[in-house]
């Protein structure tokens, strides 16, 4: 979306009579947050949610992308007499802020203007500026909205509809995006004054907490893998990827990664697991397992189904991380290039073995830890 699009709406905005009352979902969410404490507002748009926040005592960091509505955003603070910090910010991008610096994130209609990746990692960087206990609390696009299903749909929930892009959210699709939170709040009774004009009575609301502690694991977490070869011009690629969800598993972010996920579907077949993942994770579809062993079927009971197969190795986190344990193939697959999917992952592409061998053996920090021991695995036998 252009800012002259944004510019526009502000300018149509600043003409309304709502503009400069604090919103429904404000005065809804001020009971749900701390007392007292600093708040950063994405999207504050021309800041009538954070001079209401500053008027009852909080510190406030108001945010945008767009400089008109900042411009307005500062004089209408000034003219109120309320402390209001107003800083540019793109949320495509990472945060200018210390992790753990805030003790309320708040967004009123503005997280619901990104790709699926890019909302994940953004409520990745809401929750790495949050302090433990922080509170999040946000109102969005509901897939109930009239709206929802016109224009050209980009993604699942996203569509580009006239010169604007939007998402959708569910209480479900909401409730995944914020899995590393406790929910105080989901539902999709949300209001505005500018929607309920229209009709709409039915928006997403969200208010939940950062987990003062990481919670303890009660098992083991099973995943399959994929060390993805190809030949190109007499030269040995494996596919590698970046992981960065940092929020989900901080000490392994940043590390190069061969494709790999949960065994999250009962009695899913393990080969089923690994093309799922693969296509999950980079776009591509596999093709043949090297060295593929596995027994015949056996159901001795007529209902019951089980059979045993070889996987290229094994791996298991014993310490610090997440307690995975998982099957790891070496696999082939239809020719073709990564592409961007919606996962955990991003920058799949092509790597010389030559050049994971010297990574390993140099700085193997570089790559994610677990997948160490495959890769001593793979470089003994290549």
């Amino acid at each position: 979306m252009s800012d002259t699009i944004w510019t526009d709406l502000h300018n149509l905005y600043k003409e309304q009579d709502w503009i400069d009352k604090p919103s429904i979902f404000a005065e809804q969410a001020i009971s749900y947050i701390p007392k007292h404490g600093r708040v950063l507002e994405l999207g504050a748009g021309q800041g009538q949610d954070s001079r209401f926040f500053a008027s009852k005592g909080y510190e406030i960091v108001a945010t945008d992308v767009e400089d008109t509505a900042l411009e307005l955003a500062k004089s209408r603070a000034a003219e109120q007499k309320v402390a209001v910090e107003v800083t540019k910010l793109d949320m495509r991008h990472e945060f200018p802020f210390e992790s753990e610096s805030f003790d309320v994130v708040y967004a009123h209609l503005s997280l619901h203007y990104f790709d699926y990746e890019t909302t994940v990692r953004l409520i990745g960087e809401i929750q790495r500026v949050l302090k433990p206990g922080g509170v999040f609390a946000f109102i969005a696009n509901s897939v109930n909205d009239p709206e929802y299903g016109t224009g050209n749909q980009i993604e699942p929930d996203y569509f580009e509809i006239g010169k604007t892009v939007k998402r959708y959210f569910s209480e479900s699709t909401a409730r995944t995006f914020t899995q590393y939170f406790e929910t105080n709040l989901l539902d999709e009774l949300g209001e505005t004054y500018k929607d309920s004009a229209k009709g709409v009575h039915n928006l997403v609301r969200f208010v939940g907490k950062k987990p003062m502690h990481a919670k303890p694991f009660t098992m083991a977490f099973p995943f399959t893998a994929a060390i993805i070869e190809r030949m190109n011009g007499g030269v040995k690629e494996v596919l590698l990827q970046t992981r960065w969800n940092r929020n989900a598993d901080p000490l392994y972010a940043g590390t190069l990664e061969f494709p790999a996920g949960m065994m999250d579907k009962p009695f899913e077949n393990v080969y089923d697991t690994v093309a799922r993942e693969i296509k999950e994770e980079c776009g591509l579809t596999l093709q043949a397992i090297k060295g593929d062993s596995r027994t015949k079927e056996f159901s001795p009971h007529g209902t019951d189904l089980s059979f045993g197969f070889r996987p290229f190795c094994c791996t298991q986190q014993l310490k610090d991380g997440k307690p995975w344990i998982g099957f790891i193939f070496v696999c082939e697959v239809q020719s073709g290039e990564p592409s961007a999917q919606l996962s955990g992952a991003k920058d799949a592409k092509w790597v010389p073995v030559d050049e994971v061998r010297q990574m390993f053996n140099q700085s193997p920090e570089k790559l994610f830890g677990l997948e160490l021991p495959a890769w001593e695995y793979y470089f003994s036998q290549n």
